[in-house]
């Protein structure tokens, strides 16, 4: 190590096992990391943030094609961390990298991390780019420091979201499809904390939830019933045709008067029931 800097890191499916002299802060970026350590094995995954100190030995293994990381490798001889520790009266080294651990983020980092991923892989000078990656890892070591510091960390295992909650929300809104704060108030949460188990718990952000649900009711719609393309939109929503069109082709792949034409086809299959979940 010769810098502290911040990568991003595409395991995917990949898996080892290793050590380095210098510790590291491993941030859950997309998919789910299963790491294992002394303390035991965790899933990393976007919220879920896990620091090695030096010579930790640790094993890893990618549980999906998507699986990325954020990685803020740290050298501890950093004159930048040494005036960190003095300004914030820190100490870094006796502290945040004495014992391996997993932590859950609180929801305002979780803006961060997403921030951070998409800064690395855009497109920069060579120049900007080191400059870029040692400021953001400074950055996540200090917001750590802090938080390991006022004890401000999330306990771990929080419960998954109700999919037949959100869908009965969704359903009863079709015309007028509710927002994230009216989701997150029926769920309990914040709306920070709504985005982040929607993200883990089905892949996708809560508004991408509920278009996913209003357009399984229009493939039913489309398929077993004569309901115009233009009532159909509306009672979905949609401020237009086009508007629900557009919206369809990119989710299904195909337009919705495609749909109904597949379902006239007598080679085509018929959706019998109503609107399950949107794989």
């Amino acid at each position: 190590m010769s810098q502290t800097l911040a990568r991003c890191n595409r395991i995917a499916r990949h898996s080892g096992e290793h050590c380095h002299s210098y510790p590291q802060l491993l941030l859950g970026w997309r998919g789910v990391l299963d790491i294992e350590f002394s303390p035991g094995g965790e899933h990393l995954e976007l919220g879920q943030a896990a620091i090695l100190p030096p010579s930790e030995r640790h094993l890893f293994r990618g549980s999906d094609d998507s699986c990325e990381v954020l990685v803020i490798d740290l050298d501890t001889d950093d004159p930048c961390l040494a005036s960190l520790e003095q300004s914030c009266s820190l100490q870094l080294r006796e502290s945040l990298f004495t014992t391996p651990r997993t932590l859950s983020l609180p929801p305002t980092l979780i803006p961060m991390v997403e921030l951070a991923t998409r800064q690395l892989k855009a497109d920069k000078s060579t120049a900007q780019s080191a400059l870029l990656n040692h400021q953001l890892a400074i950055l996540f070591v200090s917001q750590l420091s802090e938080l390991l510091a006022l004890g401000s960390t999330q306990p771990r295992g929080q419960g998954r979201l109700s999919a037949t909650l959100l869908d009965s929300l969704i359903d009863e809104r079709l015309t007028m499809p509710p927002d994230n704060q009216l989701l997150a108030d029926a769920c309990h949460l914040s709306q920070s904390q709504l985005h982040l188990l929607c993200l883990r718990d089905f892949g996708v952000t809560p508004q991408q939830y509920v278009m996913n649900r209003r357009l399984l009711w229009a493939r039913f719609w489309l398929r077993e019933t004569p309901r115009r393309v233009s009532e159909i939109a509306f009672d979905l929503g949609f401020s237009g045709v086009s508007s629900f069109s557009r919206a369809y082709r990119r989710r299904m792949g195909y337009s919705p008067s495609e749909e109904r034409k597949s379902a006239m086809d007598p080679d085509g299959v018929s959706a019998t029931s109503l609107p399950g979940r949107m794989s």
